[in-house]
Order: C-alpha cells, then sequence, then structure tokens
C-alpha cells in the first residue's frame, strides 16, 4: 500500500492541481480533510478534480458527497459515532481517526482500517508532540497480531517512514511533509511524495519472490497436490494453488494440504483468487487475476505481511498494479497457452523488452515474471530482457517427468546465460 496523504485544513490556491500532480505520482488514497469548507466548497473542487481521480478521495466533512461523486471513501473523526449520512454503497472504505492504543482495538474491526497519531512530533501542528513512545506501539501490535490496519500518522517523513513500518503499522499517512511551506507547486508536492514513497519499503524478509514459480492446474494426470509434492521434490520454492470451478470448503480442505508439503521442502504458497482463505489456510499469500479482489483491497485484508501478486497483459496494467502496492507481477502471455481461457494477446519477446523498458523509464521497480506457453530454449532470451524470472504450469505438469523437467528448468534460471 502506497502512503497516503492528507490535505491541509484550508483551502489552498489551484489546490486541485496539488491533487492531481500526487495521483500521477503514484497516490492512491488522498483524505480530503477541510473542516471549515462548505458543501459548496467541497463540491466545487470535486468538480475541478479528473473524473478518473474520485474513486482515491476519501472525505473527512459532507460524507453526502462520497455517493453523489463515487468517491473511495469516508472517513470518522475519533468522536464520531455513526455516519453524518447513511451512505447506501456497500464498495465505499470507512475509516477513523483514533488517538489511543484503546481506540484502536474498538474501532479496528468495524472499520477498513484506522490513524493512529501523534507517532512523532507533528510538522503541521506546532506544538503537538508524539503522544507514543515506540515500545507502547510495538507491545499494542505483539498483543493484537490480529490488528493488519492501522495506519501511523503524525511528523512521518522520508527517515522515519521506514520506522514506521517495523514497528508494525500496515501503512503511514502524510500531511506537513508534503504541504509545509507556502510556495507549493505540483512539481514540489510531486518530489517530496516520490522521496517518501521511495523509502517507504513494504516488503520484508517473507515476501521474497521466487524467480521460479509453479502454478498447478487441472489439465493434468496428476492432482494439484501430487504436482507440488513433485515439483518441491525438484527443488522448486513458490508454489501457487490455483483451483477453478470449486467449492470453498474444497480450495480450503486442498490449501491446508498443499501447505504441509510446501513446509516441508521450505516452500512458500500463494492462493490464486482467494484471499480470503489466506489467512485460514496458513499460506504466504494471494496472487490476483484482473477480474479479482483489488490488491488494495487484498492488502488491507491481509496486511503487509502477506505477498500479493497481480496479473498484467501490458504497461497500463503494470501501472496500476504497481500503483496499488503488489509485491510482483505476472506478465503475459509470452506465447499461446492453454492453461487459460480468454487469453489476451501474447506478448512475445519483442514484447517483453519494450514493457520492460518503460518500467525503467517510468521508474518501476517490480519483481515481473514472464508467464505462457513458456518453453526451456526461452529462459536465457526472458531472464536477459530485465525479467525476473519466469512461471510455468502446463509446461511442467504436461511432461513424463515433472521431477526431470522442473530440475531442468531450475539448472537454466542459475546458468550463466541467465545471470549476465
Amino acid at each position: 500500500m502506497t502512503p497516503i496523504v492528507i490535505t491541509p485544513e484550508e483551502i489552498l490556491t489551484d489546490e486541485v492541481r496539488l491533487w492531481e500532480a500526487l495521483f500521477q505520482s503514484g497516490l492512491q488514497r488522498l483524505h480530503v480533510r477541510k473542516p471549515q469548507a462548505s458543501i459548496s466548497d467541497l463540491r466545487n473542487m470535486l468538480n475541478d478534480l479528473e473524473k478518473q481521480y474520485h474513486s482515491r478521495v476519501i472525505l473527512h466533512q459532507h460524507h453526502i458527497l462520497a455517493e453523489e461523486f463515487n468517491l473511495g471513501g469516508i472517513h470518522f473523526k475519533s468522536v464520531h459515532q455513526t455516519d453524518e449520512y447513511p451512505i447506501k454503497r456497500q464498495n465505499i472504505s470507512r475509516s477513523r481517526s483514533c488517538h489511543t492504543p484503546l481506540e484502536v482495538l474498538n474501532h479496528y474491526k468495524t472499520h477498513d482500517y484506522v490513524f493512529l497519531s501523534p507517532i512523532y512530533n507533528s510538522i503541521s501542528k506546532q506544538g503537538y508532540p508524539s503522544a507514543f513512545y515506540p515500545n507502547e506501539i510495538q507491545t499494542l501490535f505483539q498483543d493484537h497480531p490480529e490488528i493488519k490496519n492501522c495506519i501511523a500518522l503524525g511528523g512521518i517523513n522520508k527517515t522515519n517512514v521506514q520506522d514506521c513500518l517495523d514497528l508494525g503499522f500496515m501503512g503511514c499517512a502524510l500531511l506537513g511533509s508534503i504541504w509545509e511551506g507556502k510556495h507549493l507547486s505540483p512539481e514540489l508536492v510531486s518530489k517530496r511524495f516520490c522521496e517518501i514513497q521511495a523509502n517507504y519499503k513494504t516488503m520484508t524478509k517473507n515476501t521474497s519472490i521466487s524467480d521460479f514459480q509453479f502454478i498447478t492446474n487441472d489439465f493434468s494426470k496428476l492432482n494439484e497436490l501430487e504436482q507440488i509434492q513433485q515439483v518441491c521434490e525438484a527443488g522448486a520454492k513458490w508454489v501457487q494453488l490455483r483451483l477453478k470451478n470449486q467449492s470453498e470448503y474444497n480450495i480450503l480442505q486442498a490449501g491446508k494440504q498443499a501447505l504441509k508439503i510446501c513446509q516441508q521442502y521450505q516452500a512458500k504458497l500463494i492462493i490464486n483468487d482467494h484471499a480470503h482463505l489466506v489467512k485460514e489456510i496458513g499460506a504466504h499469500g494471494v496472487h490476483l487475476g484482473k477480474a479479482d479482489m483489488s490488491p488494495i483491497a487484498a492488502r488491507e485484508l491481509l496486511g503487509r505481511e502477506y505477498i500479493i501478486g497481480g496479473t498484467a497483459n501490458n504497461i497500463d496494467d503494470i501501472r496500476r498494479l504497481h500503483q496499488s502496492g503488489v509485491d510482483y507481477i505476472g506478465l503475459g502471455p509470452f506465447r499461446f497457452t492453454q492453461t487459460k481461457k480468454n487469453l489476451a494477446p501474447v506478448l512475445g519477446l519483442n514484447g517483453y523488452k519494450q514493457i520492460i523498458e518503460q518500467c525503467q523509464i517510468e521508474n518501476i521497480h517490480l519483481p515481473i515474471v514472464a508467464i505462457g506457453g513458456i518453453n526451456i530454449e526461452d529462459v536465457s532470451d526472458l531472464v536477459s530482457s530485465g525479467l525476473h524470472g519466469i512461471a510455468l504450469s502446463s509446461a511442467i505438469t504436461s511432461s513424463k517427468n515433472l521431477i526431470s523437467t522442473t530440475t531442468n528448468y531450475l539448472k537454466q534460471l542459475i546458468s550463466p546465460l541467465c545471470k549476465n
């Protein structure tokens, strides 16, 4: 999850242009807090904002506008007890400000996320010091590991943002570090946001991404658990359990059995699509297709210690996933494959090279793995193009010997040609 930005309380000159500069820099959630603004003031600002960004706006006041403009969410002060306006939409986020660990405990279950503040001395409010010692926050998260949706707020800048994540917060919200000073410009606020985001490392030691990813399928003579057993025996350290047209009960049971196999071989288990089952299974993360739950919603559900991957077919998909805070991207298809229905246009080697070059230009640094119809002779060229690795399914399961085929692909990945 990228950092959240909260607007200053007063309305700035051409402020909407500053918002748009932040959105263009990758901001996913802007909390609009204007306690002195009338509903007409806010309506005018939202009318002035490009419509494509409306879903990224969270309102602190005049919640009725969230429905009028189809905004992303509404926010409540710690003293608010009920919605000031009953929003009918289901797909709208609700967040709340908290100022004590007790308030967090009272509200984290009933809100998509909560702010806890002030963590450090406030930048925007002089004389508003930190209210917590680091050990108080660590104790909160250690005693209540189920809290995965708490956002740090107050005095956060590029030098301490990573410390907040290390304390156990799901993410951080920025205020003074973005809006400090009188002479603000789109370029300046964008630069400040990008500098902080560069230090905003959401990946932990549990989210290292393998360069060889195996995906189960139902085309093989072997069932999914037998497939996993053999590829793990060959040395694979990453398994994605993909079960389509199965009941949640069957997926849950298969997931638990798959986890036992993966644990035996120190391999990571990723669940395809069903983010809500990841914790119950005990898996390491989830892979989301383009029609599945959004990565932002999955991150709010799972927290930052779980791996979240997404499917992309082009550079626009990659931009969207990058902004959503995924940990890796499966990009394809490389060529035609029967593993997946409704196949997107094939990319080929040149397509991958062009996309990787564009990612470098746009400063998008995410592990990207190739997928779709990859043969063993393709591996060297694909990895040499700048890709992180490969994801395979039928290339493994359609072979006569899954163990030897997996071993051969793994050897190809560590060959000198792939490392140059």
